[in-house]
């Protein structure tokens, strides 16, 4: 007989163990999902609101080149330091980890929103001196639909686990996306 309850004893271990390995990670709790959420918002925060920075910095540049007070050589090199800036914010919002599962397929679509922004910057850098701005590659509806997407996806998250977001976070695809080279 107690070689029977030995082997009801290693059975039930082996059970117990087998049904805490399948509930491992599959009940993430509302507070651990709204502090995933709360990481990431604050992961991307400064990266968001670096880029807006930058991209002010287009504006008195393209005006001064367009009013004639810079040349096509200092336009270039003043929006030259701004595209390189823009894609060293697109690797660092690709590089945000952990993304909450429930966000990667936003979060992935607002990634590409950086790059977009990167191609337009650098094409009108290589527009600068000859003013061929007609060229310019037209992102701006595919990035706000996706900066949009991405901050609804945000808010539908925050209301379903009752996360805290930044009050500033409803402006995102607001607005002008890409500086305009002739001020339009």
């Amino acid at each position: 007989m107690e070689p029977d309850r030995r082997l009801l004893a290693m059975f039930l271990a082996v059970a117990v163990l087998a049904l805490t390995a399948l509930g491992c990670g599959s009940d993430t709790t509302t507070a651990d999902r709204r502090q995933a959420l709360e990481d990431y918002v604050t992961a991307v925060q400064p990266i968001r609101l670096g880029i807006n920075e930058l991209l002010d910095k287009a504006d008195p540049v393209l005006e001064g080149y367009r009013d004639g007070e810079l040349s096509a050589a200092q336009a270039e090199r003043g929006m030259g330091r701004i595209e390189r800036g823009a894609a060293a914010y697109a690797v660092k919002i690709a590089e945000v980890e952990p993304v909450p599962d429930e966000m990667r397929a936003a979060q992935d679509a607002y990634a590409h929103t950086y790059v977009l922004q990167d191609t337009y910057l650098s094409a009108l850098v290589a527009s600068l001196a000859s003013r061929g701005f007609d060229e310019l590659p037209h992102f701006q509806n595919e990035q706000r639909a996706a900066i949009i997407a991405w901050r609804t996806r945000l808010q539908v998250l925050a209301d379903r686990w009752d996360a805290t977001l930044p009050a500033n976070l409803q402006i995102a695809g607001r607005g002008e996306i890409s500086p305009a080279p002739t001020g339009d």
